[in-house]
């Protein structure tokens, strides 16, 4: 029989900050503490509490009106949105230091699959709004190819297209990526899935005075748990770049390799809107400006 995990123990009733001495407040479950004074990191683990070393910080370089203004340009992009930020009611809007590890990764994937079979690529995309904006377009094609043979008459009717030749495709795929974890537990709308990167070169040590009096969060996700959780996206990316590759994937095999990685506070922009009584939400990096995540329609045209 194993032997029975190890029961952590509580938390110290009273802790200081290993950096600057003052007193440190950790809620339940804690993993990574941030000094209100100092801005240090805390960890929190089976070798007691420690400051980690390798922590890092972006810049805040947009306001509030240009936050906005690139949101409203993401809701309005593509050809099945027409005006969604005007006809949206916007909610909650907040800027605040979030803590992500940054976690190196590595992949390695071979698969196998079909090229040729003409609608594939174009339906199959790779996010919920390219798949359904690649089976609109396929269905307007259809469509006005039906259009374009009535109004040629009878005899263009009744000529055969020829199809397509299906060539089998068998190749490896070999990417890095940077790959951002939130450090927050239940922080599910700040996680970027699509492979939205930090402007890593651009970091620098983190500093609490430069954050300019924005909340600074502390985090309850180990680097372990994220190394995990980087593999994980890391075989969806595999699995993405396969599909632009192929029309039909029949197999794929993905080996993702973690390495150590380094925990980066990012100012964030976290908005809410609401568009036809449906809630939604737009996660900004306020370093680079660039939209890392969110939800919009997939039509809205009227």
């Amino acid at each position: 029989m194993a032997p029975p995990a190890a029961v952590p123990g509580p938390l110290p009733t009273s802790l200081r900050c290993n950096s600057c001495g003052a007193p440190l407040n950790p809620a339940s479950g804690m993993a990574l503490i941030v000094c209100d004074y100092c801005g240090a990191v805390t960890t929190m683990g089976t070798a007691g509490a420690q400051v980690f070393q390798k922590h890092f910080m972006l810049d805040s370089r947009i306001a509030n009106e240009q936050a906005l203004d690139v949101g409203g340009k993401w809701l309005n992009k593509g050809l099945f949105r027409r005006k969604v930020a005007e006809r949206s009611d916007l909610g909650q809007v907040v800027l605040k230091y979030v803590p992500y590890w940054i976690i190196p990764t590595q992949v390695v994937a071979d698969f196998q699959g079909t090229k040729g079979s003409g609608a594939g690529a174009v339906v199959h995309g790779t996010t919920r709004g390219q798949k359904a904006a690649g089976a609109a377009s396929l269905a307007l094609g259809i469509l006005a190819a039906a259009s374009a043979a009535n109004r040629a008459g009878p005899a263009a009717r009744g000529v055969t297209v020829q199809q397509a030749q299906v060539i089998r495709v068998r190749d490896r795929i070999q990417l890095s990526y940077n790959i951002p974890i939130v450090a927050v537990r239940g922080y599910t709308k700040f996680q970027p899935d699509d492979g939205f990167q930090f402007n890593i070169e651009a970091k620098r040590p983190f500093d609490k005075r430069a954050t300019g009096g924005l909340e600074v969060m502390s985090g309850d996700v180990a680097e372990a748990e994220a190394k995990g959780q980087a593999a994980a996206l890391a075989q969806k990316f595999a699995e993405r770049e396969a599909k632009r590759r192929v029309d039909t994937l029949e197999s794929i095999q993905v080996y993702p390799t973690t390495y150590d990685g380094e925990l980066l506070h990012a100012p964030v922009w976290f908005m809410e809107y609401a568009h036809k009584g449906k809630s939604m939400f737009i996660l900004i990096d306020s370093h680079s400006g660039q939209v890392m995540d969110g939800e919009r329609p997939a039509f809205s045209l009227f």
